[in-house]
């Protein structure tokens, strides 16, 4: 396709006819340019020792042929290789700071500085002192209330020890005197049967006796006369002895002699009763 261009001293657009070898021309340029960016990038690696990344331009396609016939670019001169970068400079240590004469402070300074000093210390020293008086303080209060705690549990389990024994005595002196009523209502029971035993044993003994009194003529009938009967074991008399008179001689005789006659005596066979029918009081009437 034939490009426009305009002359100089012609014709505003004149149309130019196309070479047949600008587009291998073109090829050949762009080649080039890419072997020479390549060297340069190559040649900067190796003088700077540094491996940088190479970049490169692909072209999926070729550019289109320039509108008129150009002359082919002179060749770029490769770009001259850079000198080796010059050696940093060491840098110079500081300058030592000259020692600056300290001036020595005044008298009136070192002594309030004392006096603070002294102040400060004094004031630490009066702060201990109470720290350590409060904790004291409360040690004696701790200690105290903690006496007071074992006197109050002491003085509980003493009222609860006392209260127990008083129960335990209260038990006791119930048992022991229901002990005490029930020996006295056996003595009493056993008393009564020995009571009941002998007045019996008593009866037969007397009834025994009256068989054999012959009463005199002319004894009154309210007489009575009164003897101790001394037995042994099987109720044989041991002795008998007149404790009152019936007022009739004539009368306490013949008991005496009936007593005498009438033994064994009708006394109970239990060895154990017979210390209680050893001596016995015999009375005797004749309206018996």
């Amino acid at each position: 396709m034939a490009a426009l261009i305009r002359a100089a001293g012609g014709h505003p657009f004149q149309r130019v006819r196309e070479e047949p070898g600008a587009l291998l021309a073109g090829a050949l340029a762009l080649l080039v340019h890419v072997v020479a960016v390549v060297a340069l990038t190559f040649g900067f690696s190796i003088q700077t020792q540094r491996n940088e990344p190479v970049s490169a331009e692909l072209w999926a396609a070729l550019p289109p042929p320039p509108a008129a016939i150009a002359k082919p670019a002179p060749k770029p001169a490769p770009d001259p290789i850079p000198p080796d970068p010059a050696p940093r400079p060491v840098p110079r240590p500081p300058p030592e700071p000259k020692e600056v004469p300290v001036k020595a402070p005044p008298k009136a300074d070192i002594e309030l500085k004392a006096r603070e000093a002294a102040r400060a210390k004094q004031a630490e020293e009066e702060r201990r002192k109470l720290e350590e008086a409060r904790k004291r303080e409360a040690e004696k209060s701790k200690a105290q209330a903690q006496a007071q705690a074992d006197a109050k549990a002491q003085a509980q389990a003493d009222a609860k020890a006392q209260k127990d024994a008083l129960v335990k005595q209260a038990e006791a002196d119930r048992m022991r005197r229901e002990q005490e009523e029930l020996g006295r209502k056996a003595a009493e029971a056993a008393a009564s049967a020995q009571a009941k035993l002998l007045a019996s044993h008593i009866d037969k003994i007397r009834g025994k006796v009256r068989r054999f009194i012959v009463e005199p003529p002319g004894v009154s009938p309210n007489a009575t006369a009164e003897f101790d009967v001394v037995l042994i074991p099987g109720g044989d008399v041991l002795s008998v002895k007149l404790r009152k008179s019936s007022g009739n001689a004539l009368y306490d005789e013949a008991v005496e002699r009936a007593i005498r006659r009438a033994e064994p005596l009708p006394i109970p066979p239990e060895p154990q009763l017979f210390p209680q029918f050893r001596t016995l009081l015999l009375q005797f009437r004749p309206q018996e």
